[in-house]
């Protein structure tokens, strides 16, 4: 087995005009490593995601996946190797397509469905999904007349069906009710303990770190990388506090998760007419 890393940034930045989106990122994550890409709305976290899934190009620096550059060659079987859940993207991309459709097209990594690279084990196996994530009543309902919770599940189904060595997950749990984000969390903690996939989890939210699965953490703020590394040294309210610049108190949860208090106080009452602040 090689050591080669999975995934290689190095010195990465991506430019909109004038603004960098991301800035100066290097970083490796070794083949079975999971990480937690952690960081307020705004700081480039489904920009870096999008590049690492071949849907944005860096304007500068170099990126491999899985031990190859992204070409116009090999853009497509890269993709099939690499599943993406991204509400924020695919929203966008698809509207009037089935459920069925859209798993099934995770399986060319393009948008739309190649019915003939689509077998008859191909389409049991996406209804098999899309039965465990509890859509099995919506496989031909349209994307965009389904609720934001069973949109998040029809991509879940779609980044696993080509049974990929990378999982890129960007806020998976948004939209999901509690029994749905529950599901979804075991899901992952299944899939860590139980494939081999290389798996990177986006969130913004404390209360949803597996801490048992994942190790490692990068913290993003302002398309910049402020520190990468091992999950329990990051995840302190020293390093909170200085991370979002407001007193923060890091406590472990009962059951997963870290509870963050950060001093968030607000005085917007006083601005209002009549007021009880004033």
């Amino acid at each position: 087995m090689t050591n080669e890393p999975v995934i290689a940034l190095d010195k990465l930045s991506l430019k909109a005009g004038n603004r960098y989106l991301l800035k100066d990122i290097s970083w490796q994550v070794a083949r079975g490593e999971h990480w937690v890409v952690f960081g307020m709305n705004g700081c480039g976290k489904t920009t870096l995601l999008s590049v690492l899934a071949g849907y944005k190009q860096p304007t500068a620096g170099t990126l491999q996946m899985l031990g190859e550059a992204y070409t116009s060659q090999n853009i497509l079987d890269l993709r099939r190797r690499i599943g993406w859940v991204s509400g924020s993207f695919f929203d966008q991309k698809f509207t009037k397509e089935s459920a069925l459709d859209i798993v099934l097209s995770g399986l060319t990594g393009a948008l739309g469905r190649d019915h003939s690279a689509v077998s008859l084990a191909d389409v049991k196996q996406a209804k098999a999904l899309l039965a465990e994530l509890h859509i099995a009543d919506k496989i031909y309902q349209p994307f965009h007349m389904m609720s934001k919770g069973e949109r998040e599940n029809v991509l879940i189904a779609r980044a696993l069906i080509a049974e990929p060595e990378i999982l890129l997950l960007d806020e998976p749990c948004t939209g999901l009710d509690i029994f749905a984000r529950e599901h979804l969390l075991n899901t992952l903690r299944d899939l860590a303990e139980n494939s081999n996939l290389t798996i990177i989890y986006v969130t913004h939210y404390t209360e949803e770190l597996l801490l048992d699965v994942f190790k490692k953490t990068m913290l993003l703020r302002d398309g910049l990388v402020y520190a990468q590394g091992e999950t329990s040294a990051l995840f302190t309210s020293e390093v909170f506090s200085d991370f979002l610049g407001a007193p923060v108190k890091i406590a472990p949860r009962d059951y997963h998760g870290l509870e963050a208090n950060v001093a968030a106080v607000s005085h917007v009452a006083r601005l209002m007419k009549g007021g009880s602040a004033r």
